[in-house]
């Protein structure tokens, strides 16, 4: 069959199983790197800013028990039971683990449509 197929018939067939082959191993070399550093896949994966947010303080905080929640995160996102992470998941996961991590307090006044300070809410 391959004798009866004119050259530049095979040469374009060797061309995209090449490229197939070629873009298979990527895929497979982007997979290994991200399992291979967790902490990259989590803080890919962060969605808002509380996530980072508590993330940082986890990490400023907690430097020794920073490492295992980016290992669970990493697990957690890898199998599928997290698509992405938003503050809320990240604080009920870090509470569930025990780390005591609470976000800023941030209070807004919002006046006629505009966030403005406590001294601009309060005059009329």
């Amino acid at each position: 069959m391959a004798e009866e197929l004119p050259e530049e018939l095979k040469l374009k067939i060797m061309k995209k199983l090449m490229k197939k082959v070629a873009e298979e191993s990527m895929k497979q070399n982007q997979q290994q790197s991200q399992m291979l550093d967790p902490e990259k896949l989590v803080w890919s994966k962060v969605s808002d800013d509380r996530a980072a947010e508590l993330l940082e303080k986890t990490k400023n905080l907690y430097p020794e028990a920073y490492q295992g929640v980016i290992r669970v995160l990493a697990y957690l996102i890898q199998t599928g039971s997290i698509s992405e992470l938003d503050g809320y998941t990240v604080y009920a996961i870090l509470q569930r683990l025990g780390i005591p991590v609470k976000p800023d307090l941030r209070i807004r006044f919002v006046k006629h449509g505009k966030e403005v300070d406590f001294k601009e809410y309060v005059e009329d």
